[in-house]
């Protein structure tokens, strides 16, 4: 097992998850459309490409990131390119009646072919024509020789597109028309039986449509929570992982390490890791609790630990507007400055100014995994975020 930080993992290098894995190829099985709900770095993207690499039978399974998107065009350029690449589907869907343009890009693939390379052409062909495309894949689809198998399309950063294009006024019509059509395919009963969808992104996707008043347009989608892991499933990956490095952790470190993080989000026991290793230079006999404290406070919480967290800052501001960011940051600002966080009456004049508006904020910072309720008080999940928010934003606060 490899300590990975910062990229996904898949085989075995993710840990612990067997038993998600186990619960999404039943719903998938039983015919279920699934909107993955995860706070950030619990291993999302991990779960998905895992599905992707080991299938269960009968199944096919293509990932696709629309993150890097701007418009509708991109998700079902980035569709079409993932299964022309597939070998698979590629000679099938080189007969769509696509436009001579669209034509003209399959004609020109290789065995080796890039999609990447082939989302970009296939933009670019389809360009305001992408409704029309959609169609020509749905109707391919539904088309396709009927062998008892199973294809299963993984949309993921899907909420992150459709953010970007709900904050742009003359994208947001396409955003509406893009979610109706992926509704439509997953409703087509000519499509129920082979094709399912898997939803997830690194902000609620729940969140950003209840605001444009759009959820109605994924209720169909059946919610999989996917949670950090407990505290002896964390317990095991730092015993299994130090046996595997060499760098053996007594139950003591291993426990003050957890008790720092608070939440054990699989990144941030990673990086906890990864951080401890380098401050005692491969050598778990420097191990000591003042050694665990000092990687927290200097080099997890500290200048160098931004590149790690300054995400859970920047994407406030793609799930909310100018005002629900305002109020998000002034929440997490009051709550990052005591361990315990604060008492909702404390909040109190936040919730008076625009009770709504409030409400709305605090249901997704506890969805997207900042702040939880605890009794009657609000408090950060992860220490780890406490403090690093409260040393580089937690002057916000009035």
């Amino acid at each position: 097992m490899r300590n990975i930080t910062g990229q996904a993992v898949v085989g075995d290098d993710l840990y612990g998850r067997d038993y998600e894995l186990d619960r999404l190829w039943e719903r998938l099985e039983q015919g279920e459309h699934i909107l993955m709900l995860a706070p950030r770095r619990v291993g999302k993207t991990s779960l998905m490409l895992e599905l992707r690499r080991a299938p269960r039978e009968n199944w096919d399974v293509i990932y696709v990131d629309v993150e890097s998107g701007d418009d509708a065009a991109d998700c079902i350029a980035t569709i079409i390119a993932a299964l022309a690449a597939e070998p698979r589907y590629r000679s099938r869907f080189e007969a769509i009646p696509f436009s001579n343009a669209i034509k003209d890009v399959f004609e020109r693939l290789s065995a080796s072919v890039d999609t990447g390379i082939l989302h970009v052409e296939l933009k670019q062909a389809i360009g305001r024509e992408w409704e029309h495309a959609a169609d020509q894949l749905a109707a391919r689809l539904t088309s396709l020789p009927d062998t008892g198998g199973n294809l299963l399309i993984i949309i993921d950063e899907l909420p992150f597109l459709l953010s970007q294009m709900l904050q742009a006024e003359e994208r947001q019509r396409n955003a509406e028309l893009l979610l109706s059509r992926l509704r439509s395919w997953r409703q087509a009963p000519e499509l129920r039986t082979r094709v399912r969808t898997l939803v997830g992104g690194s902000i609620g996707l729940e969140g950003v449509l209840r605001r444009v008043g759009l959820s109605g347009l994924i209720n169909d989608l059946t919610p999989f929570r996917l949670d950090s892991w407990d505290r002896p499933t964390a317990v095991e990956f730092l015993k299994g992982l130090g046996s595997d490095y060499g760098f053996h952790l007594e139950e003591g470190a291993i426990a003050h390490i957890l008790d720092l993080l608070w939440d054990p989000v699989p990144y941030h026991v990673q990086l906890f890791f990864s951080a401890l290793r380098d401050a005692c230079r491969d050598e778990s006999s420097r191990v000591s609790p003042e050694v665990i404290g000092r990687c927290f406070t200097e080099r997890l919480t500290g200048a160098s630990g931004t590149a790690h967290l300054d995400h859970y800052a920047g994407r406030l501001e793609i799930a909310f507007d100018e005002n629900e960011h305002e109020a998000a940051r002034d929440i997490l600002s009051r709550v990052c400055r005591r361990e315990d966080g604060v008492n909702l009456a404390e909040l109190e004049d936040l919730r008076q100014q625009n009770e709504q508006m409030f409400r709305s904020v605090l249901h997704d910072l506890e969805a997207d995994g900042y702040v939880k309720h605890e009794d009657s008080r609000l408090k950060f999940r992860s220490n780890l975020l406490r403090e690093w928010w409260r040393k580089y934003h937690g002057s916000v606060a009035s």
